[in-house]
């Protein structure tokens, strides 16, 4: 894809931030080229790098938009200041002649770069384990890394699109220090915008999309390349296998078994502030079940109080009539001499009542009085001799009428 305006852009903006403090050899996976439809980027380009700006009649080499760039960057490079090399299967522009998808770093070469860039070139290759190896091989410690790799669609441009997680992942496995993660809303917009989750949301996407993803790593330690492990799949995957891979933590290798039970600083600080948020989340739920259930007893607690005043009373009642019938039955209530005659028709001649009947007829008539007491008026306002009469009467009505 080449240096084009995004790209331009986003090194003015570094150089102006001190990201290229220091920095002054530079090596390209692919021999580029830069294309410019906007003069002002690049005289404001090298006004950044307090360069004097070339001639127009260099300049003009540049100015396209047709995304090609017809002059190698090389020549931009070597004029910001960098010494410059590339590396291509081609030899094009005097470039180090390797195939990515098999070759290694030539050991001269290795850790030589302050700066190593990948403007559009791994999308190209299928052995990206690789390529991305061949990137940390060249790279000094303390140098950058800058990649800007197609994102969305780019329909049939390449082999791979990129996403942000994989550029997390090898900064994560390597120790780098992952210094941004940008999107580019085309190949023609000097803009960038950072990488957010929803950002999507308002981009547009359809066959000619050109969306490119820019990630700017750091190469903080002179350690072997770790091939990265989706994070996502860490905790599920056994240790045996994860044990094949290294992690570099603080400049030391870690495999990944290891990792799993990692007790660095900054980790436990992570897992804490992830159990901290969790807990919280379950006491806030724990709470407002408390409140719910403290309410339900409440409610619970004011229906039952008019409750215990009527069962107190109705056993303030009952105890009541238990005493009075007792008191009847110790006060040898007498049934009348006439309940104990019976009738000529249908009792064939008796003449008396067995013990039973009149146990019976007695019972009859305490229950009847008490059941008209309690419709009435209590039993206790009752005299005894009200009560005997009051039995009398019921008994008599049992039997004549």
């Amino acid at each position: 894809m080449g240096l084009g305006p995004p790209i331009l852009g986003l090194y003015r903006q570094l150089k102006a931030l001190g990201a290229f403090d220091g920095i002054d050899s530079v090596v390209e996976l692919g021999s580029q080229g830069v294309w410019c439809p906007d003069p002002r980027l690049l005289t404001g380009l090298f006004e950044a790098f307090g360069r004097p700006v070339p001639p127009s009649s260099e300049l003009e080499i540049y100015i396209n938009n047709t995304g090609t760039g017809l002059a190698s960057s090389r020549h931009l490079h070597e004029h910001l200041g960098f010494k410059y090399d590339c590396v291509d299967i081609d030899g094009n522009f005097g470039s180090l002649t390797l195939d990515l998808n098999f070759d290694s770093v030539p050991p001269d070469r290795r850790g030589k770069y302050g700066l190593t860039t990948n403007h559009g070139t791994s999308e190209h290759i299928l052995d990206q384990r690789n390529t991305f190896k061949a990137i940390h091989d060249f790279t000094a410690p303390g140098g950058l890394m800058l990649h800007a790799l197609p994102f969305t669609v780019h329909l049939e441009h390449g082999f791979f699109n990129y996403q942000p997680n994989f550029f997390e992942a090898l900064a994560r496995y390597n120790s780098y220090k992952l210094l941004g993660v940008w999107v580019g809303p085309g190949w023609q917009q000097a803009s960038l915008v950072p990488w957010e989750a929803d950002i999507l949301d308002y981009m547009v996407i359809n066959s000619k999309t050109t969306h490119l993803l820019v990630a700017l790593s750091q190469k903080m330690y002179d350690t072997p390349f770790s091939v990265p492990f989706q994070g996502v799949y860490e905790p599920m995957t056994p240790d045996e296998v994860m044990q094949r891979y290294n992690l570099i933590v603080d400049g030391e290798f870690y495999d990944g078994k290891r990792v799993k039970h990692i007790t660095k600083e900054s980790v436990i600080a992570d897992k804490v502030a992830q159990d901290t948020v969790v807990l919280r989340n379950e006491l806030a739920s724990l709470q407002g079940k408390y409140w719910d259930v403290a309410t339900r007893l409440a409610t619970a607690e004011n229906e039952l109080g008019p409750l215990k005043s009527e069962l107190a009373a109705s056993l303030l009642r009952f105890e009541t009539l238990q005493r009075e019938l007792r008191t009847m039955l110790e006060s040898g209530i007498r049934v009348p001499a006439e309940t104990q005659q019976g009738t000529a028709a249908g009792t064939n001649g008796r003449t008396a009542a067995s013990t039973e009947q009149q146990t019976t007829a007695k019972m009859e008539a305490i229950a009847d009085k008490l059941e008209r007491q309690h419709t009435r008026q209590a039993a206790s306002a009752l005299s005894g001799r009200e009560l005997l009469s009051e039995l009398g009467g019921r008994i008599r009505r049992r039997l004549f009428t």
